[in-house]
């Protein structure tokens, strides 16, 4: 296949998820976290504790993520399988099985706890753990993401991992299902989780779970369910209780359902064809792009809330950028301007539009996928916003996503457009830098690379990485996108994380109803 093919259809796979083309089941990973604001209002009157949650899954496919790449299969064993590490609704990392994990170089160490059992009561072993670890390098849900895990061996009650390349994150890639080592391939695993198995529809509460939330359902009904539609049906109906998505929109029922936004690493960005005209070539100009947008109306009005606003190129709750990045998320016309002037443009008393020293307008086309609502609502008040800050914005807008978007991508036959990728929880930027899927257009620096790179190695240089970055800007963060969990509307306490929309379940559930 021909190198830039083979680029191209790593783009679409990025961009498919995200724009409306994903498959029914990858549409209920919960892969990935907005921050979650989840409502915690119970009435008294009409909701007590009860035993019973109704959830969706697939009984042919089973609980195992490692045989099947499907999106119930993953949210089906986040109930069964106890994870190394949980990415907590926050973004940060919760340890689970794994006691801790230390990266250094191209080497990791996983420390197990020592307490662990499965439901039958056996010991979690390093032998597990390992079978496990290796599992989801084969797996299609997992093994991307560790792909640069050359090796694994035990270490007495360690777990030493080679990598390919440093990940200082390393430990927020390993959300992976603990299973026995003799279960590695069977459909049904032996619980490890907080939930193990009972009849052929139900599960019930694991009692020798070290992680066991005491006002958690006592009882999961197991709802057999072909895809993500019958999944939606089924909740207007009452035959489950709730589905997760990661598509960019959903309906739902203000009389039966209600939604909880969750946070994921789907970054949404202008991609920037540096190239295309010295124009956008220069790196402040792209600053003063970025000064004017208002990303806090980009999330309010766009993206209906679901999305967190962009302060730089990781997700603004990681702990190793708290406070340290530094892009605007509201706009700022008077820096913007200031900005543009430092390079010679002059705002016209004519029609307010930049010109050049030679009296010339320069103009953008920013390119959208118009079959994307809110990718075209972005679209519209960016162009808005950038329009009243003296730049020309011309929309260009297709519904072909194959053919036309991502063919003038791949071509570099755009000034501008919206992309959005789901990164790995370890923030590889790969896909940016030079080869990379996202990588079109994009200016390429030696000196930012280095920083992503030093980065990589040691979680303290992020905040070196970020001011390279913002500097720079070679690609512009828009806002990370949100996730959703529809639940019954009697139901609170559902927290969804992007590792597991079970990642906690403290909940008030519907009254049982009175026998006759």
């Amino acid at each position: 296949m021909h190198f830039r093919s083979i680029i191209l259809a790593a783009l679409i796979c990025f961009s498919a998820v995200l724009v409306g083309c994903s498959a029914d089941s990858s549409s209920l990973e919960p892969s990935a976290p907005s921050s979650s604001e989840t409502s915690s209002q119970t009435n008294s009157e009409t909701t007590v504790q009860t035993d019973t949650l109704k959830v969706g899954y697939s009984k042919l496919e089973g609980f195992n993520p490692y045989v099947v790449n499907d999106g119930l299969v993953l949210q089906a064993s986040g109930l069964v399988s106890e994870k190394l590490v949980e990415i907590t609704p926050e973004m940060g990392v919760e340890y689970r099985i794994a006691s801790s994990i230390t990266s250094n170089g191209l080497s990791a160490v996983i420390e197990l706890r020592e307490d662990a059992v499965f439901a039958d009561g056996t010991p979690v072993t390093a032998q597990d753990v390992l079978a496990s670890l290796n599992a989801a390098r084969r797996s299609v849900t997992y093994g991307a993401g560790l792909a640069h895990i050359t090796d694994a061996q035990i270490q007495e009650n360690q777990i030493a991992v080679t990598l390919s390349r440093p990940d200082s994150l390393f430990e927020r890639m390993c959300d992976i299902p603990v299973l026995k080592q003799e279960d590695i391939s069977s459909p049904q695993p032996t619980s490890s989780g907080r939930y193990m198995y009972s009849t052929d529809n139900t599960l019930v509460k694991n009692p020798a779970s070290l992680f066991a939330e005491e006002n958690s359902p006592a009882t999961i009904q197991l709802v057999d369910i072909a895809n993500f539609d019958a999944l939606v049906s089924g909740l207007s109906v009452g035959s489950i209780d709730l589905y997760a998505s990661t598509k960019e929109s959903i309906t739902t029922s203000a009389y039966t359902s209600r939604s909880t936004g969750f946070n994921m690493n789907h970054l949404v960005f202008l991609g920037v064809n540096s190239s295309s005209s010295g124009f956008l070539g220069q790196a402040g100009v792209r600053n003063a792009i970025s000064t004017a947008l208002d990303r806090e109306i980009l999330c309010e009005r766009a993206y209906y809330g679901a999305a967190l606003p962009a302060r730089g190129a990781i997700h603004p709750l990681y702990s190793c950028v708290t406070g340290k990045q530094t892009l605007p998320t509201l706009s700022d016309l008077s820096k913007s301007e200031q900005q543009m002037e430092a390079l010679g443009y002059k705002r016209s008393a004519a029609d307010g539009y930049y010109r050049d020293a030679a009296g010339q307008r320069p103009q953008v086309r920013l390119l959208v996928y118009s079959d994307s609502a809110l990718k075209r609502s972005a679209a519209t008040l960016i162009k808005e916003q950038l329009n009243d800050a003296g730049f020309v914005v011309i929309l260009e807008e297709t519904e072909d996503f194959v053919g036309v978007y991502s063919d003038k991508i791949a071509k570099g036959d755009f000034d501008l457009y919206i992309g959005e990728l789901k990164l790995y929880n370890n923030m590889d930027m790969s896909p940016f830098f030079e080869k990379g899927a996202a990588s079109f257009g994009i200016a390429q620096s030696p000196e930012l690379f280095a920083a992503y790179n030093a980065f990589a190695a040691n979680s303290n240089e992020a905040e070196a990485f970020e001011t390279i970055f913002s500097q720079q800007l070679p690609w512009i963060p828009l806002c990370w996108r949100s996730g959703t969990l529809v639940v019954n509307k009697q139901i609170t306490g559902i927290i969804p994380s992007c590792s597991n929309i079970f990642y906690s379940m403290q909940s008030n559930l519907p009254a049982s109803q009175p026998q006759a």
